[in-house]
């Protein structure tokens, strides 16, 4: 038997969280094997994997594509910007159709309509364009992020959905090491246009997969209706919730303190460090292996440790790293060890606390998962469109600026997590014993 069974055939049915009557019997013989439970996890990580190839991929293009189109370098921010505001918009929407007609058909529609905007993209001839098909990108560029959180709190329940979330963090973290290293390549032995035929040709395979792999987790019998007026007053009634607002937020705020060097990338890492376009990876492999760290160790942490204990070793470890990075950006030469170091320290402690504040959230709205997890989604990709157009273009002017924005990220969270624990009191669960 595979080592994910644990040894018993009864656990499923612990781990997965009823549906339906009629299709719960068949989702926990399709999950009583580790195998399976395997394959899916690497399914809906790579849905997930779309959105940051969307955005890194053709980051070290920057200069190539400011050149060749023509643009500024204030339009190509632009390109980032407006996909963001694309992906936060009709994020809010995806949660909710999947919650109406299923998971699965969101997925492979959306996946579909990413595919012809990515060539689009490859296609266009003028900034204006390129503009126009990367909102559209953005649009749909969420979908599997979004439903795939939902897939997973359909199918499974308590610590066996903490360790899933974890799995796919950790897969997920490989799209932004692999993103701007292909790039980088693709660029320097073809074209910029290249980058888009690849993303195009990934959506293609996401639907293909999606069509042979993946269950609907979401049957008809319970299916609710969707409707315009009513959703909106849903989506106002939780982000006015008050702990909607504290726990979505978190991760979001959160990711601010990394994001700002992903997003300032060229600036961080050409004009600061000295870099080249061919070096992005000097960033990105330390900070998502600290995320790729962190998902394993959740991972194990599940059923052991406490969601809130977890939680509070994650922010003090990002609040060292912030106080680490602020010293060295102010005192210390500009160094690839020494700058980049408390990064891949933050992300750890970021990625400590992601799964468990996402299941916390999810479980507070357990009726309309798939509707919380978009404006859960929307809201965080609005923050990365407020920190592209307002936090980078501060940041990229120097590394203490870069420094200030993480620490003020990371105080800004580490309060509302604070002021949450305060105004909902828990005694922390008890620490499994360790055999």
């Amino acid at each position: 038997m595979p080592p994910n069974d644990s040894g018993s055939r009864s656990q499923p049915r612990q781990d997965v969280a009823p549906i339906n009557p009629l299709s719960q019997t068949s989702l926990i013989a399709r999950y009583a094997s580790g195998r399976e439970r395997m394959k899916l996890t690497w399914l809906l990580a790579a849905l997930s994997m779309l959105g940051p190839f969307s955005i890194d991929t053709y980051l070290p293009a920057f200069p190539t594509m400011q050149a060749t189109l023509p643009a500024t370098e204030v339009q190509m921010q632009l390109t980032l910007t407006v996909y963001f505001i694309g992906f936060a918009i009709v994020s809010l929407f995806h949660g909710a159709i999947s919650d109406s007609i299923g998971r699965k058909p969101v997925i492979i529609g959306t996946m579909f309509v990413h595919a012809a905007a990515s060539i689009g993209c490859a296609l266009s001839q003028s900034i204006d364009a390129l503009l126009a098909f990367r909102a559209l990108q953005g649009c749909f560029a969420g979908a599997g992020f979004v439903v795939g959180r939902a897939v997973v709190r359909d199918l499974f329940a308590g610590d066996e959905a903490q360790r899933q979330l974890s799995r796919i963090q950790m897969l997920f973290a490989l799209a932004p090491i692999v993103a701007p290293i292909l790039g980088g390549w693709l660029v320097a032995h073809l074209a910029w246009p290249a980058i888009f035929w690849f993303l195009g040709g990934y959506a293609v395979l996401l639907i293909v997969w999606s069509q042979i792999g993946l269950v609907e987790s979401h049957p008809h019998e319970v299916h609710l209706p969707f409707a315009l007026v009513p959703l909106a007053k849903n989506y106002s009634k939780m982000f006015f919730n008050k702990t909607f607002q504290s726990l979505a937020s978190i991760p979001g705020i959160n990711f601010v303190g990394f994001f700002v060097y992903i997003a300032g990338a060229p600036a961080f890492l050409m004009g600061h460090l000295g870099l080249t376009s061919k070096d992005f990876a000097v960033l990105f492999i330390p900070g998502i292996a600290g995320i790729t760290l962190a998902a394993y160790c959740s991972g194990r942490l599940a059923g052991r440790v406490s969601h809130v204990r977890q939680m509070n070793w994650g922010f003090s470890i990002m609040i060292i790293a912030a106080i680490a990075n602020l010293i060295v950006s102010a005192f210390v030469p500009p160094s690839v060890v020494w700058n980049i170091a408390p990064i891949a320290l933050y992300t750890f402690g970021m990625a400590l606390v992601t799964p468990c504040i996402t299941l916390k959230l999810l479980d507070a709205f357990s009726h309309s998962r798939g509707s919380v997890s978009a404006l859960q989604s929307s809201t965080h990709v609005a923050m990365m469109a407020v920190t592209t157009a307002v936090v980078v273009p501060f940041a990229q002017q120097s590394l203490l600026r870069f420094a200030i924005v993480m620490l003020t990220a990371v105080t800004v969270g580490a309060a509302i997590w604070k002021f949450y624990q305060i105004s909902h009191p828990v005694n922390l669960e008890k620490v499994d014993e360790i055999s």
